[in-house]
């Protein structure tokens, strides 16, 4: 059962923001500590923040400075579990394996969030499926289960869990539409085109 936003999300973003700062630990610090020798394309956390009521999860990366947006230190990538489509064809499903060898997780990516140098969140972007080679779904499917993502009890910081579920609330309604110009975007385009990764773009605006 997801429990209810106690607040409303855009007060419930800044307080958690507040929080953030009254402590002198921002959110990008809380994924990646100041003393950590950060890697490129590794997940922070390692095995990702995976919430064990709704199965939503999130993970912090960033790619190459050559492979970066200008500015960028890294993004946030936001799933729903494959659980919650129960019964919707997905438009396209994950390599078998990936380079690695490991077999592809049960999820469904929705949006991803950019961070720039100083770990401030600045916009909104999605991508084709290749990117994160997850079980792709229609727009409007993963719209109606947006309200699912919750990931305040998955296995990170509390307060960024917090934060990132709040975001998603009050961003609904742009995220929908973020993820409908990405449909509109693969109209006539593969999945599969490498030459084409993200599909839309959104500034974060409180």
């Amino acid at each position: 059962m997801r429990r209810a936003l106690t607040d409303d999300p855009e007060t419930t973003l800044f307080a958690l923001t507040e929080q953030m700062a009254s402590q002198g630990v921002s959110l990008v610090p809380r994924v990646v500590p100041l003393d950590t020798d950060f890697r490129q394309w590794t997940h922070y956390p390692e095995k990702d923040a995976v919430s064990p009521t709704t199965g939503a999860r999130w993970f912090y990366h960033a790619h190459p400075p050559e492979l970066r947006a200008s500015g960028e230190h890294g993004h946030f990538h936001l799933f729903l579990p494959l659980d919650a489509f129960a019964g919707i064809e997905p438009r396209a499903t994950p390599e078998p394996k990936n380079e690695k060898g490991k077999s592809p997780a049960r999820v469904v990516h929705f949006i991803a969030l950019s961070c720039n140098l100083e770990g401030i969140p600045t916009h909104w972007f999605t991508t084709n499926r290749w990117v994160t080679n997850e079980y792709f779904m229609a727009a409007d499917a993963i719209i109606e289960r947006l309200e699912g993502f919750d990931v305040r009890d998955a296995n990170a910081d509390p307060l960024v869990n917090g934060w990132l579920t709040a975001a998603v609330t009050a961003f609904r309604r742009q995220i929908g539409e973020l993820i409908c110009q990405r449909d509109a975007a693969l109209a006539d385009r593969s999945l599969d085109d490498r030459d084409l990764e993200i599909l839309s773009t959104g500034a974060f605006e409180i």
